[in-house]
C-alpha cells in the first residue's frame, strides 16, 4: 500500500457519505451541507454562523447560502445577534426539531455500515488516527491560507 492510497480512500469514503446523505435526504429537500449544519445546531441551538462554521470549515458565503436555504425551507430561524448586529444567530424550528430522530437514524445507519465487523480496539485506533490527521490538516490548511 502506498501512502497516497489512504488519502484516496478517505476521499472516496467522504464522497460516498455525501451521496448517501443526498439520497437519504431527498424526500426532505435537504442537501448534505444543510444536514451537517443542522447536526451542529442540534448540539447547541442559537449559535452564530461563525461558530457553526468552526467545525465545518465552509466558505463564509457558502454557509450564508446554506443558512438562507434552511430558513426558506422552514428548518431554522435567523435572528440578528444582539452582541454583533452584523451577524446572525441560528435557531432550530419545530420542523427541524421533529426531524432530529431521522437525523440520528441516518447517522446510525451510516456508522453501522462503515464500522461493521470492527472491534472496539480497532475503532479506538481508527478514531485516534483520524483525530491526529484532522489536527495536522487544519494546521496545514491554515498555513497554506496564510501563504496566499
Amino acid at each position: 500500500m502506498e501512502k497516497h492510497d489512504i488519502g484516496k480512500t478517505l476521499f472516496t469514503i467522504h464522497r460516498y457519505f455525501r451521496l448517501f446523505l443526498n439520497y437519504k435526504l431527498k424526500n426532505y429537500e435537504l442537501s448534505s451541507a444543510e444536514f451537517l449544519v443542522l447536526l451542529v445546531m442540534i448540539k447547541k441551538d442559537g449559535l452564530s454562523q461563525e461558530s457553526i462554521n468552526k467545525g465545518l470549515q465552509f466558505d463564509k458565503g457558502f454557509l450564508a447560502k446554506v443558512a438562507k436555504s434552511l430558513e426558506n425551507k422552514g428548518y431554522i430561524i435567523r435572528k440578528i445577534n444582539q452582541e454583533d448586529r452584523r451577524a446572525y444567530r441560528l435557531f432550530l424550528t419545530d420542523k427541524a426539531k421533529t426531524f432530529i430522530p431521522e437525523i440520528f437514524k441516518i447517522l446510525n445507519e451510516w456508522d453501522d455500515t462503515i464500522l461493521e465487523g470492527m472491534t472496539k480496539k480497532e475503532m479506538e485506533i481508527l478514531n485516534n488516527a483520524l483525530d491526529k490527521m484532522l489536527k495536522r490538516v487544519v494546521i496545514k490548511y491554515k498555513k497554506a491560507k496564510e501563504e496566499l
